[in-house]
């Protein structure tokens, strides 16, 4: 019997075309299972900012540690504040997705876990109070203090003096400054915070390599 031996090749024309019809297509397919697995990624990505900041050591200080008892704060406002902050963080992230049209890129995938910036999380009403007393009052904005203000004197005339004689709100009353307490208040370093780097950004800023993880695993599901 005779034997044949027959070589083809293929030449593609156009390479170009080529990888721009595969990268529509896979695209396509991108862009379909990002829709269905969209809100559950948000939910898991919720439930990671929710855990992640009830943990930081300056939420566990609000509700019962030093930085209560200097905010002057009743158990009350604390837990209603502290999860105020944590709620409002966790229902803002925005999860967004472009797909790109051109170049190697098939989407570009933005999470933004404080869409509305640190002042505008700062000025929550529930981190806020008006102080009245024998030695003057006005509005205590100590959640502006501690996301924005850093190490510095907030309150230069004032300090926080400990074990008060009578009733206060938390254990705590801010005194005008005297020889014996010359500084004024001022956060304390440990839990001191900028517009950059305060404890919500300090507490999230770790997990986003986990988060993209996440992302990426439940978008490859959805191509299967």
């Amino acid at each position: 019997m005779a034997k044949f031996n027959a070589n083809s090749n293929l030449k593609i024309s156009n390479v170009a075309q080529l990888h721009e019809g595969i990268r529509k297509q896979v695209n396509k397919k991108v862009k379909k299972s990002y829709s269905s697995v969209q809100s559950s990624v948000a939910e898991v990505l919720r439930g990671m900012i929710r855990e992640r900041l009830l943990a930081s050591t300056v939420t566990q200080s609000l509700l019962s540690g030093k930085l209560r008892s200097d905010f002057g704060l009743t158990q009350t406002d604390a837990n209603r504040t502290v999860n105020r902050i944590i709620e409002y963080v966790a229902t803002n992230i925005q999860l967004s997705v472009k797909y790109a049209h051109r170049g190697k890129d098939v989407a570009v995938f933005t999470l933004d876990l404080l869409p509305m910036g640190v002042k505008v999380l700062s000025a929550l009403p529930e981190g806020n109070y008006a102080s009245t007393g024998k030695f003057g009052g006005g509005d205590v904005t100590w959640l502006t203090w501690l996301l924005t203000k850093g190490t510095q004197v907030v309150i230069g005339d004032f300090y926080v003096f400990d074990d008060p004689e009578g009733t206060t709100r938390a254990g705590s009353v801010m005194q005008k400054t005297s020889k014996k307490h010359p500084d004024g208040f001022r956060i304390d370093p440990g839990f001191a915070g900028t517009e950059e780097d305060n404890f919500v950004t300090r507490a999230l800023t770790p997990i986003i390599p986990k988060i993209q993880k996440i992302l990426f695993q439940k978008i490859l599901e959805g191509l299967k």
